[in-house]
């Protein structure tokens, strides 16, 4: 099992906590490869902080328009899609601990950061 980090906006996020869905550009295409099923994930929200956490349960591809910004255009700008089962939401979210890395909409998490952010 491996530990990621996702990124997005927090309004995205609400409804992909909401729908446990997220979606990824294409061209992060090799990152989301490298997740697996039963993977643990941990919502960022840019500029906001952590939102949540969670585990893979299914990967796909769809080009049906679910965000707003997807729906306004009519066409799927985040193809690749995880289905999650949320496991925690933090309300409000949590400040991103260090050693989180941010800058891909996919990045590798190291488990003891996760174990920090989640108390365990």
């Amino acid at each position: 099992m491996a530990y990621w980090t996702l990124s997005g906006t927090y309004e995205n996020w609400q409804l992909g906590v909401r729908r446990g869905v997220w979606g990824v550009k294409e061209r992060a295409r090799p990152l989301w490869e490298k997740v697996g099923l039963g993977d643990t994930v941990v919502f960022y929200a840019v500029r906001r902080g952590v939102v949540g956490y969670g585990v893979v349960r299914e990967k796909f591809e769809s080009g049906e328009p679910l965000w707003p910004e997807e729906l306004k255009s009519g066409k799927a700008i985040w193809p690749l899609r995880l289905r999650i089962e949320v496991l925690g939401v933090f309300d409000p979210p949590r400040p991103r601990p260090r050693g989180m890395l941010v800058a891909f909409p996919i990045n590798r998490l190291e488990e003891g950061v996760f174990r920090e952010l989640v108390g365990e």
